[in-house]
């Protein structure tokens, strides 16, 4: 099969998401990885993307050009250009289904050739650029917000099913590597992974016996994972663990949190509210 993954694919694979906890955590992730990546994957522009939807601005972009050239951008908004955009965004992936994680999307995968060029988004912020394909695939991310790893292509064949497996097996340990970068960045000391799902579900408001019960473990196991992120952080509440480890985009109080939802460190559900736009969009191409 044409587009089943080599050996040499599963070896990068293994390598990328190992080297990456070593490597300066960049603006959201080790520019090592954007390269990486863009090797094995390769695309004109690679670039992940967070979108903030509730202010219809982007919060930050950190990519890499033709393979090599680091890019970064902190955000804007407020223009009439801008309000375009947003607004095609929405009309674009009108059409498709919501995004979830660990699902990728191209363009073709909604509209043939034909059909994308006629699409506002597309005429007005990518044809111009000469971008041809696009893929993408979802990360957790807070309400209103949503934080995607992007890939576009200005020539060549579309993305393939490869490609797309490619990314999917990548996410999961992507996304640990972001969390990974955004510790480091902060100082904040290292728990193991059954001590972010502990502090997590502590997070989400429940009780000792609840995580127990929730993680299949006893209460007193649940007990010396408290006490060990205590003395990792330094502090003795439930409340300052949290606050101090977790990041700022999912944190949250345990009292906004009371719906209290059990959720393992991969499937955050990235939710946004009814009201706010699908899920998954192309970052503007700068």
């Amino acid at each position: 099969m044409a587009d089943a993954l080599s050996s040499d694919d599963l070896a990068t694979l293994l390598s990328l998401t190992e080297e990456g906890r070593g490597e300066d955590p960049g603006p959201i992730m080790p520019w090592f990885l954007f390269e990486r990546i863009a090797a094995l994957i390769p695309g004109d522009n690679v670039c992940f993307a967070d979108l903030n939807f509730t202010e219809l601005r982007g919060e930050l972009h950190q990519g890499i050009l033709d393979g090599s050239q680091r890019w970064v951008d902190m955000g804007g908004g407020g223009n009439a250009e801008e309000a375009l955009f947003w607004s095609a965004k929405r009309a674009f992936w009108a059409p498709a289904p919501p995004q979830s994680l660990g699902r990728v999307r191209r363009w073709s995968d909604f509209y043939s050739p034909r059909e994308l060029r006629e699409q506002p988004l597309y005429a007005e912020f990518f044809g111009p650029f000469g971008v041809r394909h696009f893929m993408s695939i979802a990360f957790p991310s807070p309400p209103g917000h949503t934080r995607n790893l992007l890939f576009f292509r200005n020539s060549g064949e579309d993305f393939t099913d490869r490609d797309k497996l490619l990314l999917q097996l990548l996410r999961p340990h992507l996304y640990q590597l972001d969390l990974d970068s955004d510790r480091r960045r902060r100082g904040v000391p290292r728990l193991t992974p059954r001590e972010w799902e502990v502090l997590k579900l502590v997070s989400q408001g429940y009780g000792n016996s609840d995580i127990a019960r929730l993680l299949f473990t006893s209460t007193s196991t649940v007990r010396k994972h408290m006490e060990h992120i205590f003395d990792q952080t330094g502090v003795r509440t439930r409340t300052a663990a949290v606050a101090m480890m977790m990041p700022a985009r999912f944190a949250g109080s345990a009292a906004q949190n009371s719906a209290r939802r059990p959720l393992p460190p991969d499937s955050f559900d990235g939710a946004v509210p009814a009201h706010q736009p699908p899920t998954d969009d192309p970052a503007r191409v700068q």
